[in-house]
């Protein structure tokens, strides 16, 4: 226990008066002659006996007056712990006074049955209350107090020593930067609202202390200053971060400061051998400005920091809650384009997934915008949010990544895309008091329809695969997706193949050496090659030996068996097929006719892998149908079955399922040359530029905040990684290869959905994270005082010696006029 005011304690000599009064004060008796006098003697003794009982009682009560207001003056605090009473013992307490009180009542209806003198009763009244209430004082105290202490003690393993207010403080105040710590109310974000508190807490810091700021949106380590004022300017300069660490790491960080330089603190002492070389000349604490969001915290908690902290006894943990109780949000949680790449001329759906809390979509409208040629928006679609129904089959439950309920998915197009680049925003506008969700930037890129190349010995086959890829109705209004050519095989070895996007084999039945050379080259450079399987000629026993031939190997994924027939036919086995060559199927419910073609002819195959097998058949072996292989920066795809009228499928009259088919797997096969240009904050975009393209010796970044950062090519790469995407936007990338400076290509950064996950850490998940006990939280600034000095000096228990006075008060001037006048009806009565 530790005194504010220890010099006090010297008034308890005061409670030595009420001694000498009732030692100097006592009446003295008078002789009186009466000739009375036996009858009158044994009343006399018994009067004296319970005279004196009650006058200790009496005097007992005075002294202790005076010993609780020397108490209560000095201020004690006690070491922090769990004071209150258990279950336990509050059940024993009340359980011994009951008991108590049923003795006493008991005994006294026992004595008023024998029929004895008044004065006797009150004799044996008087002493039955004096030993009922010891006995009770006895087992109160063994059964209650002892208990008790010991608890408390176990709790306390450690107490801190007496300290007083104005030692000087090192102090570390870790700020939650994320996001969510914009959220305004009352016309204040709450970072402002911890800023704010911080600041009033810096002031009231002793003098000569210390402090360092931590922030979760970077992992840059501040020295600690003496020097106030540019705390409080480092202070007023942090800002949220769409992108921020764990709270978790950067408290272990703050800790691991705390604790390096108190070692260096005491080696110094120890040096300069002062006597004092155990003990620190600070207070050292941690403060944490959180809203406590959950998704500051990592998922999993680790024990690390609590192990740490119980190590740690002489470190102070403060939480200071900002956040709100009650919020009110409505938001953009996704935005999700049909594709990010397309060809020019082409349209692209976007659609988004509106999310609420607490706040209704009423006289909210989502609006679409898209930059023109010289940056500024023009605003191309609005729809209200209150005339759209949320989809039937939404979930009523909450959204798991923002806590939020779901609500309207609207979607927009934007049609005719003719830039390369085109980049816009979505925006809802609203006035809710959290404002990053309500915007969702995207890019997306365009360019001429992609070169793909068909080689065919049969010219019919080639024609129907191109008609597949490039209609001639799109042709003519220059909407086709893909620029096909068709060449023979003899022309292959003179084609620049560099230049093809992708490439099919259709109905090949062998190929020398050099050209599967040239096309494992061409796949390792990161090109696409479809090889569709069909007709094997007049010598199938040649496309066994070709396509087995080592340089073929080195290519394909698997190794050639031979033709076999399914009798009865068989059937592709795309049901339930979650790869991602059938996503696009997948999103419309189903593969449709595709799976219902019959497949009357195969490839018998031994794939190098099980899981290169994209889909097999329906027979009995499960027999592969479709393989692939990455290679290089490339892909391969085999379809082991003819994709003609030559009789091996009727995959050919799938209708819709066969165009869409032949689009998805040369949208697949090429896929690795398209970037992507949709990030959320944190993220590393990537940047890789066509093979054909010479390769670029920097690029200039321009950020969404006015930043223009040189990002150098490492010799040998053909791509580039842009970690920094911690600011919201678009991002535009300039190729600084020549002298006349063109825009290459851009990519958006958006916040991530989680940010707008409102729901606070559980205390039981902060337990386990810091410890029961081992930390402090408040709301305010006077809460802050409360918990800091409850947590310097311990528990103060100053109101409960002033309640206990007032009881011992109101005790002792009961005792002064009750027992003196308990016995005047009974005198009276007598005479």
């Amino acid at each position: 226990m530790s005194l504010i005011h220890p010099g006090l304690l010297l008034g308890i000599l005061l409670a030595t008066i009420p001694v000498i009064l009732h030692f100097l004060l006592r009446s003295k008796p008078k002789k009186l002659i009466f000739p009375a006098l036996a009858l009158l003697q044994r009343r006399k003794i018994q009067n004296s006996q319970r005279l004196k009982l009650r006058h200790i009682w009496l005097l007992l009560l005075r002294i202790l007056i005076i010993v609780a207001i020397v108490l209560a003056l000095t201020r004690p605090s006690l070491p922090p712990a769990n004071y209150n009473f258990s279950t336990y013992e509050l059940v024993m307490f009340c359980s011994i006074i009951v008991l108590a009180v049923l003795a006493y009542l008991g005994l006294m209806r026992h004595y008023q049955k024998q029929r004895i003198s008044q004065q006797s009763l009150n004799t044996r009244r008087t002493f039955l209350r004096g030993g009922i209430g010891g006995a009770a004082f006895l087992l109160i105290a063994l059964l209650v107090l002892w208990p008790y202490q010991r608890r408390v003690f176990a709790e306390i393993s450690a107490p801190l020593p007496a300290v007083s207010e104005n030692i000087p403080v090192t102090a570390i105040f870790l700020f939650d930067t994320s996001l969510s710590m914009d959220y305004r109310q009352e016309n204040q974000s709450r970072l402002e609202q911890a800023q704010s508190i911080a600041e009033e807490h810096l002031s009231n810091l002793p003098a000569q202390s210390r402090v360092s700021i931590l922030n979760s949106s970077s992992e840059d380590i501040s020295p600690f200053q003496s020097d106030l004022t540019a705390v409080k300017s480092r202070l007023k300069s942090l800002k949220t971060s769409a992108w921020s660490l764990y709270l978790d790491d950067r408290l272990r960080t703050a800790i691991n400061r705390q604790e390096d330089d108190f070692k260096r603190s005491q080696n110094e002492r120890q040096s300069s051998g002062s006597q004092a070389a155990s003990s620190d000349q600070f207070v050292r604490e941690i403060y944490i400005y959180t809203d406590l969001a959950r998704t500051a915290w990592r998922s999993q908690p680790s024990q690390l920091i609590q192990q740490q902290l119980e190590k740690l006894k002489w470190l102070g943990i403060y939480v200071i809650d900002v956040g709100v109780t009650s919020p009110q949000n409505i938001g953009i949680s996704h935005l999700d384009l049909s594709r990010e790449s397309i060809t020019l001329g082409n349209s692209v759906s976007i659609k988004a997934e509106i999310t609420s809390t607490g706040i209704t979509a009423s006289d909210t409208f989502l609006e679409l915008y898209t930059q023109n040629e010289k940056g500024q928006l023009i605003k191309r679609d609005q729809r209200p949010l209150s005339t759209v129904a949320s989809p039937d089959d939404a979930p009523a439950t909450e959204n798991v990544t923002t806590g939020a309920k779901p609500g309207p998915q609207l979607e927009m197009s934007l049609p005719n895309v003719d830039q390369p680049v085109t980049q816009g925003e979505l925006r809802i506008t609203s006035s809710d008091p959290y404002l990053p969700d309500d915007v969702r930037y995207f890019t997306i890129t365009a360019r001429p329809p992609p070169k793909i190349l068909i080689v065919s010995p049969d010219a019919s086959s080639a024609r129907l695969w191109n008609d597949a890829l490039a209609p001639r109705p799109l042709v003519a209004l220059k909407k086709n997706r893909y620029q096909c050519e068709i060449a023979p095989l003899n022309q292959i070895a003179t084609l620049p193949l560099e230049e093809y996007a992708a490439i099919y084999l259709i109905n090949i039945t062998s190929l020398p050496d050099s050209l599967w050379q040239q096309f494992t080259d061409y796949v390792k450079q990161g090109g696409g090659l479809g090889v569709l399987m069909g007709s094997d000629g007049d010598a199938p026993e040649s496309t066994i030996v070709s396509f087995n031939s080592r340089p073929a190997q080195e290519l394909l994924p698997l190794e050639l068996l031979g033709s076999l027939k399914f009798i009865p036919p068989e059937f592709l086995d795309l049901e339930h097929n979650e790869h991602a060559l059938f996503s696009y199927f997948q999103d419309l419910g189903g593969t449709g006719e595709l799976s219902n073609m019959e497949v009357n002819r195969y490839w018998r195959v031994e794939p190098e892998n099980p899981d290169q097998v994209i889909a097999r058949y329906t027979d009995a072996r499960h027999s592969p149908a479709i393989i692939e292989r990455n290679l290089g920066r490339g892909k391969v795809v085999v379809l082991t079955t003819g994709i003609d009228a030559q009789g091996w499928s009727q995959l050919l009259y799938a209708r819709w399922s066969y165009l869409a088919f032949a689009d998805q797997l040369t949208r697949y096969l090429i896929r690795t040359r398209s970037n992507r240009t949709n990030y959320l904050a944190g993220e590393v975009a990537i940047y890789q530029w066509p093979a054909t393209a010479t390769t670029p010796e920097s690029f200039l970044l321009r950020t969404p905040d006015l930043k223009q950062l040189p990002i150098e090519v490492k010799q040998g790469t053909h791509q580039v990684s842009i970690p920094d995407t911690r600011v919201v936007g678009h991002y535009e990338l300039i190729d600084n290869s020549s002298n006349a400076t063109r825009s290459s290509s851009g990519f958006s950064v958006n916040v991530n959905p989680a940010e707008s996950n409102f729901r606070p850490i559980s205390n039981q998940e902060l337990d386990q994270i810091l410890g029961a006990e081992r930390y402090s939280m408040t709301r305010d600034m006077e809460g802050l005082k409360r918990t800091i000095r409850t947590g310097r000096l311990g528990v103060e228990i100053f109101p409960i010696l002033v309640t206990l006075l007032l009881t011992v008060f109101c005790l002792e001037h009961f005792t002064a006029n009750y027992f003196y006048e308990i016995d005047q009806p009974s005198e009276e009565s007598t005479s």
